[in-house]
């Protein structure tokens, strides 16, 4: 009996220190399992840092300003082809910080670029939209008939639709009335004061000389208004969307513009509203719109939106290298 018991126990013990066994291989099996796992999820974790920091590092790289040494050479060879004694322009960069320019300090003839100056004040004014102006028979005498020229003479005219169609159709009657409602010494004194621009205007001669060094700084305070959304920039940046002698427009590519058109002398100035956006004048003494003119200035304008999509493409490439390379 004695002996039965004890070849129990031994069994028993064997089949304990199996089982033990057993349990320790499968102890050490999830241990290793699970060291295997966790050195995958590192490896990922880790590729997955890495691909943050890239990420973040491409992003930053396009948010920073760029210029590519090809932008110079190729606007040279732009300007090889043009008479520099005809033109000049103004472009600038807004994300990217540089600028293209051209006689940047001859003066012309302002013509009808003068008029965004009158919208700028009346924004930066917050003058009433809404208060009115007497259409008297000498505006109708300056009115277009795309214009102003639809209202009776002495009906009240808000200042929002003599606003619109000061840009939209670059109205004249909508300018001397806003000059006389604003004041001519008033806008001068804002100019100088706001975007130290100094206006050459009088009582006599609203439209006076300017330079595209002086359109440019009232593109980009245009540009910074129209960052705000409200009435304001809504009814300027409906009214310079036009098409109404766009010179700027090319193909599929789109600006907020305002021409001048007087004698030989035809402008546009505009901006390029896109996440890259950027600011341009072209002023010329190329003459009548209808008779070459404006194709002239739209082939220049698609010209240098070349210029600049080239030096978005090497920012990129550039950005890319330099996150993943």
């Amino acid at each position: 009996m004695i002996k039965v018991k004890k070849k129990s126990i031994k069994s028993s013990l064997i089949i304990i220190i199996i089982i033990l066994i057993l349990i320790l291989g499968a102890l050490i099996f999830l241990y290793f399992t699970s060291k295997q796992k966790l050195e995958e999820y590192n490896t990922e974790l880790l590729e997955l840092h890495a691909k943050l920091e890239a990420n973040n590092k491409y992003a930053s790289c396009l948010i920073t300003p760029y210029k590519s040494e090809e932008v110079d050479t190729l606007f040279n060879e732009l300007l090889s082809t043009l008479n520099n004694n005809e033109l000049s322009i103004y472009f600038e960069d807004l994300n990217n910080d540089y600028t293209l320019t051209i006689n940047p300090d001859t003066i012309y003839y302002n013509a009808s670029i003068i008029k965004l100056f009158d919208a700028s004040y009346i924004i930066d004014n917050n003058v009433d939209l809404n208060d009115t102006i007497t259409f008297t028979e000498e505006y109708r005498n300056l009115a277009k008939e795309e214009g102003l020229l639809k209202y009776e003479v002495n009906s009240e005219i808000p200042i929002k639709d003599i606003l619109y169609y000061l840009i939209s159709v670059s109205e004249n009657a909508a300018h001397r009335m806003l000059t006389d409602y604003i004041g001519v010494n008033n806008l001068k004194e804002y100019t100088k004061n706001t975007l130290e621009v100094n206006l050459t205007i009088n009582e006599n001669d609203r439209f006076g000389y300017m330079n595209v060094t002086s359109t440019n700084t009232l593109l980009k305070h245009i540009y910074e208004l129209l960052q705000n959304d409200n009435e304001y920039t809504t009814l300027l940046k409906d009214a310079m969307n036009n098409t109404y002698y766009n010179a700027l427009n090319f193909d599929d590519k789109n600006f907020l513009h305002k021409y001048g058109y007087y004698s030989r002398y035809f402008h546009d100035i505009g901006i390029y509203d896109n996440t890259n956006p950027y600011t341009i004048s072209i002023f010329t003494t190329f003459g009548n719109p209808d008779n070459g003119a404006l194709d002239k200035v739209s082939n220049i304008s698609k010209e240098i939106y070349n210029i600049y999509e080239t030096n978005l493409n090497k920012k990129e490439e550039y950005c890319y290298n330099l996150a993943y390379n």
